[in-house]
């Protein structure tokens, strides 16, 4: 299940691309040691915010497979549009159990994914090191959304209750199986699983109060 999952599309937000830093004559130095000083490098590149609470951030992509030889790779977003996930300024990586910060040198989309190269990283070895790996933003930079919308993770506990009053259950999850977002509510031992349909069965969205009205009975 994608963890980051905009119920409204957000507002397009104009694809940044970081500046580059022109390239440096380096001493040539044996492949082996240029490999482990710039793995070196990359590690000690991700250290700030080491102790900040892993509860403040929230999944947003994943790193792929590399792309040709210099040290590219592609990231697969979990948000609503590329445009959304190109926005966030600060991105993070989970490492020896806290997060770390991470210097992307750019990001530049491609069709569904976007290429993605580290400042420090020039080679496929190097990139693959960071292979597989979860990229999260801290839930604070998420854009602000109106009185009656939320995300995927801020629904996930809210009480469901139907328009006769009746408390359906506290909501498990969210999830999407094509067609369109389903909430699966608990009460118990039962399990119900509710279309999100916004006006027609997801009527309102109460989050200072922490409940969701819905057009839902207990036997359907």
């Amino acid at each position: 299940m994608k963890m980051l999952k905009m119920m409204l599309p957000l507002k397009k937000l104009q694809q940044k691309k970081l500046p580059l830093k022109k390239p440096q004559l380096k001493k040539l130095q044996p492949k082996k040691n240029l490999h482990q000083k710039n793995l070196k490098k990359s590690l000690q590149m991700m250290r700030k915010n080491s102790s900040i609470d892993t509860s403040l951030f929230i999944l947003i992509g994943k790193i792929g497979k590399t792309r040709g030889l210099r040290g590219e790779f592609f990231l697969r977003p979990f948000s609503e549009t590329i445009e959304t996930f190109l926005s966030f300024k600060k991105f993070y990586v989970l490492e020896s159990s806290m997060m770390q910060e991470v210097d992307f040198e750019y990001l530049k989309e491609s069709n569904t994914n976007i290429i993605a190269k580290l400042r420090s990283i020039n080679d496929i070895d190097e990139a693959k090191v960071f292979g597989q790996k979860n990229i999260y933003v801290l839930k604070s930079e998420l854009p602000e959304l109106e009185k009656d919308e939320a995300y995927w993770f801020e629904l996930e506990k809210m009480k469901v209750i139907n328009l006769e009053g009746q408390q359906l259950g506290h909501v498990a999850s969210v999830n999407n199986f094509g067609a369109n977002d389903v909430l699966e509510v608990t009460k118990g031992n039962q399990t119900l699983l509710i279309p999100f349909i916004k006006n027609r069965i997801i009527i309102s969205i109460n989050k200072p109060e922490n409940y969701i009205l819905v057009d839902w009975q207990e036997d359907y």
